[in-house]
């Protein structure tokens, strides 16, 4: 059985969607799939329009080799995948790591996820009305949580017999070190949602009683330059280190050296490098409303907009009290996905699909 994974963005670009299409483009074929890989970031020097019709047309001559095409966005990537997916009879999955429609408004405005549906303002967006079409019309939808699940069914409409919860996995750690630097980390792609000038305004009120601690931002992004900018307008670009893309062995490689890591974004899904770093036993800071796979005790979470709470929460952190508190939680945390695990329930929903269609 042949797989062609369909990527918006791939190592060495940072970011969830980038680490779940190397880890099936090459774990797959443990669980006896052929796999094939096409990838838009790829198509990068080309002019808009020009990469996405390259894009569509490296999908559909691979697609002719294929049997299923599973996509890791839900229209940059997923809708050019439908129409190869249609043209040449491959089944469709698409994995949604977070929701476009809301990211695309949350980076005009600062506005959770949750209260952007309830207050009905999705309404009269294009994203919206995109991607639901998209969604309706794939054979399955993959989601990291219960809260795009919920959405997916109750607002898009999309038939809950078609979602897959299939939660990020805790990676093994038995090849790193684990050291203990006094090292904050965030690790994703840099766009506005990510919330990350609230994180560093925070950090500038942080550095004057803790002056050997840093912050390392991982990842690449639209908003690199912004974030350099205001951190000279802080005085803090001594204390902040912006390592662009790096590769996913260098980004466990600091996971597993820091003090904790933290996640600002207005809504946060299931981040894969809080995981990571749970994974190491470190612990975490993240914003109150999130899809973790268990529940967060409130002393490590806090309200995104406000720069006092989480002010408050950095500091109690860094109290060595505090500090093992947070400790023995994270060891005590009883969730176990290993990528194992997370390309096993894949191979299921592959198979379901594929099977059924025989």
């Amino acid at each position: 059985m042949r797989v062609l994974i369909a990527a918006g963005i791939y190592p060495p670009d940072a970011g969830g969607p980038a680490v779940h299409a190397k880890a099936q483009f090459e774990g797959l074929r443990e669980f006896g799939f052929d796999t094939d890989l096409v990838a838009f970031s790829h198509y990068r020097r080309w002019p808009r329009w020009i990469r996405h019709l390259f894009f569509l047309v490296a999908l559909l001559r691979k697609a002719l080799r294929s049997d299923l095409i599973y996509a890791h966005d839900s229209w940059g990537v997923g809708f050019p995948a439908l129409i190869a997916a249609r043209l040449t009879g491959n089944k469709i999955v698409i994995r949604v790591g977070g929701d476009l429609a809301w990211e695309r408004q949350a980076e005009k405005e600062n506005i959770s996820m949750n209260k952007w549906y309830e207050n009905g303002y999705y309404r009269r967006e294009k994203m919206f009305i995109l991607s639901r079409f998209l969604l309706r019309r794939v054979d399955v939808v993959v989601v990291i949580g219960k809260s795009l699940a919920r959405i997916y069914t109750q607002v898009y409409g999309v038939d809950g017999r078609k979602i897959k919860i299939i939660f990020n996995p805790v990676p093994e750690t038995r090849s790193y070190e684990i050291r203990r630097e006094e090292n904050i980390i965030f690790a994703s792609r840099l766009t506005n949602y990510k919330n990350l000038p609230m994180l560093l305004r925070v950090f500038a009120k942080v550095l004057p009683q803790n002056q050997a601690l840093k912050l390392t931002i991982m990842g690449d992004g639209p908003e690199m330059e912004n974030l350099k900018r205001l951190t000279r307008e802080l005085s803090i670009e001594r204390d902040v280190v912006f390592t662009g893309a790096i590769s996913l062995d260098e980004v466990l490689r600091i996971t597993s050296e820091c003090l904790f890591t933290i996640a600002p974004a207005l809504t946060e899904f299931n981040p894969n490098y809080v995981l990571q770093g749970i994974g190491f036993g470190k612990p975490f800071l993240i914003s109150r409303e999130n899809d973790l796979p268990f529940q967060a005790p409130e002393y490590l979470m806090f309200n995104p907009m406000s720069d006092s709470e989480l002010y408050e929460r950095i500091i109690s952190l860094l109290n060595e009290e505090e500090y093992a508190k947070a400790e023995q939680f994270v060891k005590s945390v009883n969730f176990k996905m290993s990528w194992h695990d997370n390309l096993k329930e894949n191979t299921d929903v592959i198979l379901s699909l594929l099977n059924g269609s025989k």
